[in-house]
């Protein structure tokens, strides 16, 4: 049938004319119209905020959706409250009388990977020094009354700035030894070091007193310090950096626990083993007849020395030390008894 026999046919059944178009042209279902999206952000979830020196610092990110999933393209506000924290807390009347800073909005989203963006924001802490405070953001994409739901709340007790740590360091035998002036009941102390693979300082410790050993360290390396104080969810800055290279120069520990026994044809001499990793042997000292100490031969490599070259008639006397790998000498240890052979 054409299109005009079509439309006659119609007029007279008594189809509307646009009824009858809609049968012409195979018009589909038209399903209900849906209203326009709130366009309202999900809530921030992981605010996190501190006190470093004289200023607070708050970090968090922005999601990348409203409520409705719908990709949000860009920020249009980004609302950073701190006021008083109250108990029982109430956002809305905590917000009335909270300080509210507008933090500059992250750059457009990438529509084709969309994430979460971060933010950061640094404030001076000293208008809230000695008190609780709460501090929270939301943010808005279209208006003001269209604010995403507070995020999680951090509440922080903001005081007097800690002082970076005056922190001075010494070679000794067990390490490098870090020391400071105390800053008071409660701060704690954390021990950066960078060494020479290190992009970055490594926290390798931390002392609730004002000094510190680091028993990992190595000789002939070099290495820089930084120490932080804290106290509470306040950090001071770190301290002046500390760069140390100091060679091996400490002997081993002097032996202990020497004992000399007479033989049928021998003394044998023996001691405890030297806990040093550096330990490369030791020498064995003999005096005869009250004599002067002589050493006998050459680095011994184990905690023991037999004495071959003893006469029956004379009394002997041994000491013995410690030598390191790069040759250092530990002090003698104080002689035997004498023996009579």
């Amino acid at each position: 049938m054409g299109r005009r026999p079509f439309l006659a046919a119609a007029a007279l059944l008594g189809l509307p004319l646009c009824a009858a178009i809609c049968l012409l042209l195979g018009c589909g279902y038209v399903g209900p119209v849906l209203p326009p999206s709130p366009e309202i952000p999900n809530p921030v979830t992981d605010l996190q905020a501190s006190e470093k020196g004289d200023q607070l610092n708050i970090t968090f990110s922005v999601p990348p959706r409203t409520t409705d999933a719908l990709l949000i393209k860009r920020y249009n506000i980004v609302d950073l409250a701190i006021g008083p924290a109250g108990t029982p807390f109430d956002f809305d009347k905590w917000s009335a009388t909270a300080q509210h800073f507008e933090v500059p909005a992250p750059p457009p989203l990438d529509p084709d990977a969309p994430k979460a963006q971060p933010v950061s924001k640094t404030l001076p802490a000293q208008e809230w020094i000695g008190k609780h405070v709460a501090i929270a953001v939301r943010t808005s994409v279209k208006r003001e009354d269209h604010f995403s739901q507070w995020s999680n709340r951090v509440v922080l007790d903001v005081i007097a700035p800690l002082k970076p740590p005056d922190a001075k360091i010494e070679a000794t035998k067990n390490g490098y030894l870090l020391a400071w002036p105390a800053e008071g009941a409660g701060v704690h102390y954390v021990i950066f070091r960078r060494g020479p693979n290190d992009k970055t300082p490594v926290e390798i410790g931390s002392s609730d007193e004002p000094l510190y050993l680091d028993r990992t360290s190595h000789w002939d390396t070099p290495y820089t310090y930084t120490v932080v104080a804290e106290k509470g969810a306040a950090q001071s800055e770190p301290s002046k950096e500390l760069s140390v290279n100091h060679a091996d120069t400490f002997p081993p520990e002097v032996p202990a626990s020497v004992t000399a026994l007479a033989g049928p044809d021998s003394i044998e001499v023996s001691w405890s083993r030297s806990p040093d990793a550096n330990l490369k042997g030791y020498y064995v000292y003999r005096s005869t007849n009250g004599g002067d100490f002589v050493r006998l031969g050459d680095l011994v490599n184990v905690p023991a020395y037999s004495d071959h070259a003893v006469e029956h008639g004379k009394s002997y006397r041994y000491e013995i030390s410690a030598v390191s790998q790069n040759g250092y000498e530990s002090a003698k240890t104080p002689p035997t008894a004498p023996i009579a052979f």
